[in-house]
């Protein structure tokens, strides 16, 4: 009689092993599927941080009457692979030495850029920059860009590596539409 009660008592313990088991098991895949979502969401974010770029083709300001430039228009589409940029969600700025404008997409009520598009892409939308687009983003500057000065012009997307454009404004500006870049 010893031998069945010793008997029943280690199948208790056994069972209540396999219990155990059974719920570590079971916490460990949850886990792991929760991870894997989170690594997938993450790589997912981080190639369309890292891939996406608008690529500026070229960059002209208007002469304004006193040999400065004030109107700017630069020529831009995504660079190859990039995710869409949607305008409403990108800033630009102007820098030079002594001052800094920021822009953001004007709604036709406050001052900002403008987008027009010279070419549509097959999965063009309006309001974005989709692979295909050609777009025209204008603004027009408060501090003048004048003869000889340094600037820069940053396009900082929401999601995606900001495009930097530097130049020094020619010494003479006697045209008026003015090539600045490239």
């Amino acid at each position: 009689m010893k031998k069945g009660e010793s008997g029943v008592g280690t199948l208790i313990i056994f069972i209540a092993m396999l219990l155990v088991a059974a719920i570590a098991a079971g916490v460990l895949i949850q886990t792991t599927g929760s991870l894997q979502n989170k690594a997938l969401i993450t790589g997912t974010q981080s190639k369309a941080q890292i891939s996406t770029y608008i690529e500026a083709l070229s960059l002209t300001g208007t002469n304004g009457s006193d040999s400065d430039v004030e109107n700017i228009s630069v020529l831009a589409k995504l660079s190859a692979g990039s995710d869409a940029i949607d305008f409403s969600e990108t800033i630009i700025t102007a820098d030079t030495p002594s001052s800094t404008e920021t822009f953001r997409k004007s709604n036709g009520s406050t001052a900002g850029f403008r987008v027009s598009y010279l070419q549509n892409g097959t999965d063009h939308k309006d309001g974005y920059l989709k692979f295909g687009d050609v777009a025209q983003i204008d603004f027009d500057l408060t501090n003048k860009f004048t003869e000889g000065k340094e600037v820069r012009i940053d396009i900082i997307p929401k999601i995606g590596i900001p495009t930097s454009i530097e130049m020094v404004m020619p010494d003479i500006v006697s045209q008026y539409r003015v090539h600045l870049y490239p």
